[in-house]
């Protein structure tokens, strides 16, 4: 069994955009793990190493500023990217997410292409970061 290049968490409420998250993320070695809040999101990252976190800011249960803000307290996730996704724009929001851990802050809608330019070279940072067996 081969071992994922890289773990990713997309935490989002709407199927549909899970769905498109998981068709733009999806490649070779590459493990998603696909919830849909906040808490689920902290599940997924207690139980594995990611190499990314994607958290919508509005969820059921728990929002996406609460979900970065756990996630961030967890043990190896202090360097972990984790990139809030939302529809809601605004420099508060994008304060209270810096402030839980966010590394960035991408509104919606957003293309593949911007998604990509974001996301490629955190997750080639982190994988830099992070020892062979832990990816």
């Amino acid at each position: 069994m081969e071992i994922p290049d890289e773990t990713v968490i997309v935490a989002d409420n709407d199927s549909m955009m899970r769905g498109l998250l998981r068709t733009a993320l999806e490649r070779p070695r590459r493990t998603l793990l696909l919830c849909a809040d906040g808490s689920e999101a902290v599940e997924l990252a207690a139980q594995t190493l990611a190499t990314l976190v994607l958290l919508d800011l509005r969820m059921p249960r728990m929002d996406g500023i609460e979900a970065c803000r756990l996630i961030r307290d967890l043990p190896r996730y202090e360097t972990v990217p984790i990139v809030i996704l939302t529809v809601f724009d605004g420099e508060v929001l994008r304060r209270r997410a810096i402030r839980a851990g966010a590394t960035f802050f991408l509104g919606k809608p957003f293309s593949r292409d911007q998604l990509m330019r974001t996301i490629t070279p955190l997750i080639e940072a982190q994988k830099q970061t992070m020892e062979p067996e832990c990816y």
